[in-house]
This record gives C-alpha cells, sequence and structure tokens, in this order.
C-alpha cells in the first residue's frame, strides 16, 4: 500500500501502519484464492485501526479497505446492503479531503467508481452512473501517464461509459469506451492480470460496437474474437475471472454467428456460455449475465434449427405449421435458459426487463409450438407486469407491451373482437412510451436506432384499432408513433409565442435559451470540454454538442417542458393536436390518403371533409409488400445500370411496369373508388385537383404516385390526380400553416435561389453529370442567384448559406440513407473529409425556407427500419423547415433530370417559384416527360422517381 506520512504524532502509527498491511494482504490473498477465512481476517484487522485512531490519513485508509471487503462480499453473497455500505465508507474515507490530492485519494476515488457503477447495475439508479463516471475521472486527472494503475482507471472509465451507452443507446459513450480500453490495453504490461482484464473488456466494446454500427463493422467482431481467444489462453482456468472472460467469448461468438450463420461460431459459443454458467456459483451478482448470454445462444441454436427470427414478437404468428419434435425440443431448450435467467436477476437489476421480455418470448413461442394455453397465459402475464412497470428501462416495457398485444390476438386458432379490444390496452400503451425511447439525450442517429427496433409496432396497433373499428384511434396511433424525429423538429419551428406570452419570465428565458442549444451539431466525443461545455453561460450555435452536454441539456429540456405543462392554459404545450384540430388544419384541397400497412391487415385511411374513412386493402399484404419493395428495388437497379445487356434492361422496366399496375389494383384504385373519382378524374362533379399519400413501413419504398397501368390515360394516378407525400398528418397541416401564413404577405424582391453543383466529386470514382452543370447554368441566370459550382461548394459554405435563401437547387451526386453509414449525404466537393449528411441538414432551423429542389440519385430512400421516420436527405431538408422537397426514390438518369428541372422551372415566374404551385409544376414537368414518346411510356424508371413532398 502506499503510506500515508504522519504529521500528527499519531501513538502506535507504524503498529497502525503494519496492521493495514496485513489487512490489505489477507483481502489480496482472498482475491486469488476466493478463500473465505482471509476475508473475514481482513475485515477484523481494517475495523481494528479503525477503533485505534483519531488519525485521518489511516482511518480513510481503513474506510476504504472496509469498503474494499464489503464490495468483495457483495460479489461472493449479493446482499445489496454490503454494497450500499462500501460506497458509504468509500465517500466518508475522500470527505476529510475536500478537493485536495494525497497519494491515496485516486485509489479511493477509483473504488468508489467501480462501487456506484456495480449499484447501478441492481438498481438502475442513472445517477448512480453519472457519479461514477465522475468519480474515475477526477481519479484519472492525478494518476501518472503509465503502469498498471493507469490501464485499471482507464479500463474503469470504459466500462462506466460501456454503461451510459447501455443505459441511454448513446453512440458518443461507446466510441469514447472503446479508445479508453485501447489506452488501457496500450498502458498495461503484457501478461498481467490488468492487461487481460483490459483486453476482454475491449473485446466487449467491439462487439457492441458492431452490434451498433450501421454498417456491421465486422472487423470490429474479428478483432473481438481474437481479443477474447487470447484472454483465455493467457489466465489459468482456476482464475476467478475465468468464467467471465469465457462468458465474454460466447456473447462475441453469437453476435459474429448472427451476421455470418457460421455453425462453428454458434458452437463454440455454446460451450463457452455452458461452461461460464457452471463456472459461477450461486448468488454471485454476475450470474445474471452469464445466464443471459446463455439464454441468447439457445435462441440462436432454436432459429438455427426452425428458419425463424425470435427477436420480433411476430413468432407468436405461428407460420401456419406444425412445429417439429426438434424444433420443440430447441424452444424448451431456450425457455429452461430464459427461465433461469429469470429467476437470477434480481427485482431492480438493470438486466430485469430485458430477462423478463426474454422470457416472456420463449413461453410465448412455446404456446404456440405445443399450443400450450398456460404457457400463452404465462407469457402475457409476464408481459404485463414488465410494461405496466414504471421504473422499467422504457425501451423494454415498449417491446413488452408489444408482445403483451400480440399474445393476446395470435394465441387463438381465430381472432375475436374481444380479442381485439383487450389488445388495445398494451398497443396504446407501447405506442404512449414509443417517443421517449428517443430522448434529446441521445444523438439524432442514436434516436432513429432505438425507434427502429420497434419497426411494425405502430401498424399493429392501428390495426389493431381498425378491426373495433375505430379509424379515428388507428390515425391517433399512427400519429402519435411515426415521424417522432420529425415532431421533435416541428416542436423547434412551431410558433409557441402566444403561449410563452402567459408564461413566468424564467420559464420563457429558459425556452429561449435552450432551443438554439439543443440545435448544436453533434459532436463525435462523449466528454465535456472547453468553453462550449455543459458549464458556458452561452456556448456558441455552432459549438459542437459534446454527448455529456447533450444529457445535461435534454434534462433541462424535461424539466421545462414538464414545468409549462402545469401553467394554466399551457396543458397542452408541445403535445400532438387533437385529431379534430388536424383534421381542420388540412382544409378542401384534396383528400389526404394514410396507408397502413400490417400483417395483421391492410388498410387506407382516407381523410377528407373532417372525417376519417377506412377503405379496406383486402388485395394488400405485408408479406407482399416488402417482396415487392424488395424485387422493385432491384430492378431499378438493373434498368439503370448501362453496362449490363439491354435485354436484361427491358425485362427489369417490365418488372417496374407490372409493379406499378400492382400498386394500381392492390392500392390506388379501391382508394379512387372509395373517393368515386371516375376516370374523367370528376368525383360527383368536382375536379379534386391534389392528393396526398401517407404510406408506412416497407410501402415508402414504392411509387404510389405513379402507380398505373400507363398505355392509357385513365387507369393510372398521374391522369387522375396531383399526389404529392407527407411523412405525416401534423408535418402536412404544419407545412399548409407555413404557406398560408406566407401567401398573406407581399411579395418582396426576387427570391434569390441558391445553386449547389457538384458533377464530379473528387475521389467518388462516380459517373460525371455533365447536365448537372446546364441545370446549374439555367438557375444561375435568375435574378439573385448564387451558385457554387465544384470546389466552391463545400460543407461549411453550403451550411452557411442555407439560411439566406429560401429555395435552394442541388445537381450532385447523393448517397441513400441505407448505404453502409446510413446517415446519407449530398456529395460536395469535400465529401471526403467533411460530408454534408442528412443530420447536418436535419438540425437546422429555416423559417424563411420554401423550395429545396434535390436534383440527385434516391435522396428519398432510407434504411428500412427507419421507414417511418423521414430519415433520407429529403425529410431532412423538410425536416429543416422547406415547405416544399422535391427529392427522388432512386437513380435518376443524367439527361431525363436536366429535361425534367427545364419543364418544372419553365412554369413559374423568373422571380417567385413559389409558393402554391411547386406539385402542379413537378406533376405537369413528369408528364411532359412520360408522354414525350411512347419509349419512355414504356421506361417509367426515368419519370417515375421524382416525388414531392409538402402542401
Amino acid at each position: 500500500m502506499s503510506a500515508p506520512y504522519d504529521l500528527f504524532g499519531t501513538p502506535g502509527y507504524e503498529q497502525l501502519l503494519a496492521v493495514l498491511g496485513a489487512a490489505e494482504e489477507s483481502h489480496t490473498r482472498y482475491e486469488r484464492t476466493g478463500r473465505l477465512p482471509d476475508l473475514e481476517r481482513a475485515l477484523v484487522l481494517f475495523d481494528a485501526v479503525l477503533d485505534r485512531t483519531e488519525n485521518i490519513d489511516l482511518r480513510s485508509a481503513a474506510m476504504n479497505g472496509v469498503g474494499t471487503v464489503l464490495w468483495s462480499r457483495y460479489e461472493r453473497f449479493g446482499e445489496p446492503a454490503d454494497l450500499d455500505g462500501a460506497i458509504t465508507l468509500f465517500r466518508e474515507a475522500l470527505a476529510p479531503y475536500g478537493a485536495e490530492v494525497t497519494v491515496t485519494t485516486p485509489s479511493y476515488w477509483t473504488n468508489l467508481s467501480g462501487a456506484l457503477r456495480l449499484r447501478w447495475l441492481r438498481t438502475h439508479d442513472a445517477r448512480d452512473l453519472t457519479a461514477s463516471v465522475d468519480a474515475i475521472r477526477t481519479a484519472l486527472d492525478s494518476t501518472p501517464s503509465r503502469g498498471a494503475r493507469r490501464s485499471n482507471r482507464l479500463d474503469s472509465l470504459g466500462d462506466a461509459l460501456l454503461s451510459l451507452y447501455h443505459l441511454h443507446g448513446d453512440s458518443a459513450a461507446l466510441a469514447e469506451a472503446v479508445e479508453s480500453f485501447r489506452a488501457a490495453v496500450a498502458c498495461a504490461e503484457p501478461g498481467t492480470e490488468e492487461h487481460a482484464w483490459a483486453r476482454s473488456n475491449l473485446a466487449e466494446a467491439l462487439r457492441l460496437r458492431h452490434h451498433h454500427s450501421p454498417d456491421g463493422a465486422p472487423e470490429a467482431l474479428d478483432e473481438a474474437a481474437l481479443l477474447a481467444r487470447a484472454v483465455l489462453a493467457a489466465v489459468p482456468r482456476r482464475h476467478r475471472l475465468y468464467p467471465r472472460f469465457l462468458s465474454n467469448l460466447a456473447s462475441i461468438l453469437a453476435e459474429r454467428h448472427q451476421a455470418r450463420a457460421d455453425p462453428a461460431d454458434l458452437r463454440e459459443a455454446a460451450r463457452a456460455a455452458r461452461r461460464a454458467v457452471a463456472a459461477t456459483p450461486a448468488g454471485h451478482p454476475n450470474l445474471v449475465q452469464r445466464n443471459a448470454v446463455l439464454a441468447t445462444v439457445r435462441r440462436l441454436e432454436l432459429i438455427g434449427v426452425a428458419d425463424l427470427d425470435t427477436t420480433a414478437p411476430r413468432v407468436l404468428d405461428g407460420g401456419g405449421r406444425r412445429s417439429t419434435r426438434r424444433e420443440r425440443r430447441a424452444v424448451r431448450a431456450w425457455v429452461r435458459a430464459t427461465a433461469e435467467a429469470y429467476a437470477t436477476t434480481p427485482e431492480g437489476h438493470a438486466l430485469r426487463g430485458l430477462a423478463l421480455l426474454n422470457h416472456g418470448s420463449a413461453l410465448g413461442t412455446l404456446a404456440v409450438a405445443e399450443g400450450d394455453p398456460h404457457a400463452l397465459a404465462a407469457a402475457i402475464d409476464l408481459c404485463r407486469k414488465a410494461a405496466s412497470d414504471p421504473t422499467m428501462d422504457v425501451s423494454v416495457r415498449v417491446g413488452c407491451a408489444h408482445l403483451w398485444a400480440l399474445s393476446v390476438i395470435g394465441g387463438g386458432e381465430s381472432r375475436s373482437p374481444d380479442d381485439h379490444a383487450a389488445a388495445m390496452e398494451p398497443f396504446r400503451l407501447a405506442v404512449e412510451l414509443l417517443p421517449r425511447t428517443a430522448s434529446y439525450r441521445i444523438g439524432r442517429m442514436d434516436r432513429a436506432r432505438q425507434l427502429g427496433r420497434f419497426a411494425g409496432l405502430v401498424e399493429d396497433a392501428a390495426a389493431c384499432a381498425l378491426e373495433l373499428p375505430d379509424p379515428e384511434l388507428a390515425l391517433r396511433l399512427l400519429e402519435q408513433g411515426r415521424g417522432v424525429l420529425l415532431a421533435q423538429a416541428l416542436d423547434a419551428r412551431t410558433d409557441t409565442t402566444d403561449a410563452l406570452s402567459r408564461l413566468p419570465d424564467e420559464l420563457a428565458a429558459e425556452h429561449a435559451r435552450l432551443l438554439p442549444q439543443l440545435d448544436r451539431p453533434e459532436a463525435a466525443a462523449f466528454t465535456s470540454s472547453g468553453p462550449g461545455g455543459t458549464g458556458a453561460a452561452h456556448p456558441a450555435p455552432g459549438t459542437p454538442l459534446a454527448g455529456e452536454d447533450r444529457h445535461a441539456l435534454a434534462e433541462r429540456w424535461d424539466r421545462l417542458v414538464a414545468a409549462i405543462r402545469r401553467e394554466p392554459g399551457c396543458e397542452d404545450f408541445l403535445r400532438l393536436p387533437r385529431t379534430a384540430e388536424m383534421l381542420a388544419g388540412l382544409g378542401d384541397e384534396g383528400p389526404v390518403v394514410m396507408v397502413n400497412i400490417s400483417p395483421l391487415r391492410c388498410d387506407a385511411l382516407v381523410l377528407r371533409e373532417g372525417r376519417v374513412r377506412c377503405v379496406p386493402l383486402t388485395g394488400l399484404s405485408h408479406a407482399e409488400v416488402v417482396r415487392r419493395a424488395d424485387a422493385f428495388l432491384v430492378a431499378v437497379r438493373t434498368a439503370g445500370d448501362a453496362a449490363l445487356p439491354m435485354s436484361r434492361q427491358r425485362d427489369a422496366q417490365s418488372e417496374i411496369r407490372e409493379t406499378l399496375a400492382w400498386l394500381w389494383t392492390a392500392v390506388a384504385e379501391p382508394v379512387l373508388d372509395a373517393l368515386a373519382l371516375r376516370a374523367d378524374g370528376r368525383p360527383g362533379g368536382e375536379f379534386p385537383g391534389r392528393m396526398w399519400w401517407i404510406p408506412t413501413g416497407p410501402l415508402t419504398a414504392l411509387p404510389l404516385h405513379a402507380a398505373g397501368r400507363h398505355e392509357n390515360d385513365r387507369d393510372n394516378l398521374l391522369d387522375r390526380a396531383v399526389c404529392s407525400y407527407a411523412p405525416t398528418v401534423n408535418s402536412l397541416v404544419h407545412a399548409l400553416r407555413r404557406q398560408t401564413a406566407r401567401g398573406d404577405r407581399p411579395l418582396p424582391a426576387p427570391t434569390a435561389p441558391l445553386v449547389v453543383a457538384v458533377p464530379e466529386p473528387p475521389g467518388a470514382g462516380l459517373v460525371p453529370l455533365e447536365g448537372a452543370r446546364t441545370e446549374a447554368a439555367l438557375l444561375a441566370a435568375r435574378p439573385g442567384a448564387r451558385l457554387l459550382l465544384d470546389e466552391q461548394a463545400v460543407r461549411r459554405t453550403v451550411l452557411d448559406a442555407l439560411p439566406h435563401h429560401p429555395w435552394v437547387h442541388f445537381a450532385c451526386h447523393a448517397v441513400a440513407a441505407d448505404d453502409g453509414a446510413a446517415t446519407g449525404q449530398v456529395l460536395l466537393h469535400d465529401h471526403d473529409t467533411a460530408p454534408l449528411t442528412l443530420t447536418d441538414i436535419a438540425r437546422l432551423r429555416l423559417p424563411a425556407a420554401e423550395l429545396a429542389y434535390l436534383s440527385a440519385c434516391e435522396t428519398t430512400r432510407g434504411r428500412g427500419e427507419y421507414a417511418d421516420e423521414a430519415l433520407h436527405i429529403t425529410g431532412a431538408f423538410h425536416m429543416a423547415g422547406f415547405t416544399h422537397v422535391i427529392g427522388t426514390l432512386w437513380a435518376v438518369d443524367d439527361d431525363t433530370s436536366q429535361e425534367l428541372a427545364d419543364h418544372f422551372y419553365s412554369a413559374f415566374a423568373p422571380r417567385h417559384p413559389f409558393p402554391g404551385h411547386t406539385a402542379y409544376a413537378l406533376h405537369t414537368a413528369v408528364r411532359a416527360i412520360r408522354d414525350a414518346d411512347e419509349g419512355y411510356r414504356l421506361n417509367p424508371s426515368l419519370w417515375a422517381p421524382y416525388i414531392h413532398v409538402g402542401p
């Protein structure tokens, strides 16, 4: 031990110091051998020092020692009072020193951090986790830059950051954890316990990086497996941490099996998981995690046997076939594993909810596999219990509520109205909780990933409501649970002047302070530093927002909104408008059609004249939409690939035409029939003019606006209505109000467009867009236009210019939001070093923005799990405030894009190309291209990708 100096002439100082040394030796011996008499002797000796001295340094050292003994006893027997006592003693050991740093205080801070983190696992109290991070950083501030202590403390910091990632899903915390573990490995001496521990933790962090990364980060899994195996090879099997290292390897190999379907990985994972559990004594706190890993392996074994996905509640649908004996054995093995994991996870533990959800899933699968009503009832009871528990993690509650609902309606041979009525309680709860999974605490892409875990939930809830039947409830659920990120952006732009004028000055001032801070760009780091951190009074709006600061701002925002809603007349502040208010806000320009796609049923909700009407789409199924969407994406890519034989391109065009005809038969025609829209375009004598589509789920990938048989001018939407899209009804209402408000204002000087053209982004290896130069020249001739061409079009310049131009035209390449990084970006001149991502665009607040014309490829394509969040480049411009956005669903032809832009802009006066005619101009331009000759009609991939989003 590091001996404290005796500054006070303490009687018997040397003897007391020797007793402290003997106590530490006994504790170290216990850590090595696990013999309880050594632990008991250490406690007696530390207590003896406390009984015999008032010396501050000796007492603090002894209190720290008793704390470490209680910590070890907690790990052995799992008694919460021992861990609580340890934390109290560590704090008491530090109390006399205040901010003073001594030779021993960094160790005390380190111990306090570890114990707080361990208690967080049991209680899930986020305050413990935050205090743990602060404590270990304090310790690191006074730790030498090399050696075992530095390695241990960096390892502890990484572990604390990893826990923050588990709690909030914050990728910045995960990235910093990986770097902390790498630094810990670098500081440790090879062959030491510190080195083994740091490498094992780094392996686990890399596994999580793979799990979290949009592109899967396959190299992270391979590195993790190498590290985990090396750690096991470096320590003896009787080592006290050997079971932990085994469990880590099992978890990594199970993850790699999911990524690559290698049976060898799953077999090795199963052996390691079983051995880890067998080597862990009953009551050991880490038995919780090891049982959870074994349960995961059992689930993967079942998937391999039964060829089904047990990760989703959809497993309860049963698939319409009898299970085999082998499948039933695998199901029972999974049930046993999840039952053991659930039984060993105590109430209040951070993993309790997940254990409950997994056991409920396993019981539900057993109910389907064996027709066991008792298993079904047990699954429902477990899920009800977790979903209704406000102390549970909100993501677990949402998953349990969804599973509860599907268990209720999927548990019998037939579904009765009573089943659907009973399922509405959990469905409503799940949808109500869903937005809370996407807190401002985490960055935009992290929020999207959280929401993406529950893809299909809202559509299932709406489908259940339509069985009752209650179309207004279905609409409410769809609006509440879809477009959560867009709703957050609208919150920031909603005109709250009237509500804020009635608030106390301090609440209004806090609102004014917080909004620009929440819009700051996201920093890659989690740790706050510099003058833009949490402690700054007024950080500049462009200062990157570290994860730590984001958490603090989110807490302030939540407190502020709660305080405002407590004020008289402000109860509905920033809440979703009531259904009647939304319907009234749509006006009477044309019907709005929301198409709900669920495995339970498919329907169109037609919003018109203040009413919601359900049109059942009996010829449509969720499985068919998924199949068609996947095939359509392949077809449009094949049709646009000039390197392929013409015969394959013609076949692809034929498949595209067939898909458009299917969309007509399955979706558009039933809706138009319900609206009594005759072939001449007149429902009851009135030409509706406009129609808005709000597709959901996998239907968002298909061109509803182009549905039809285009060999004639009757059976297709392009000749029957002027179609636009909207992400949600509320966003459309918001855009309509903005357009109306601007229409009442006198037109100022000519509207100056911002034209951004990068025909050939450096290093991208893409075909140059010669038509983009022509488009740019066409628009640059408009009054007041600003042209950013080639090297002038860099990220910083474009972001600085956007707030000054209500009209912007991009003519360049783009990367879709589902290609690799999942963030989507417009390829500017500096895309390699400073990409302009959809996150950059979406965080902007542009109150004067009117029209964004995106003459680029696939700007409206995103990842399937984010389909309901409009998380693509087109959606990002809409979130930023552009009332009208022209985007594309797939890759577009350069010559056609130039021709279409020419047609589009020729419809407008040179001075003001909006507000009210954007949709008509695009509609007219697309028809002109389609009708130019028969060849165009036979090649819909050329003219059908262009869409209008807005009023």
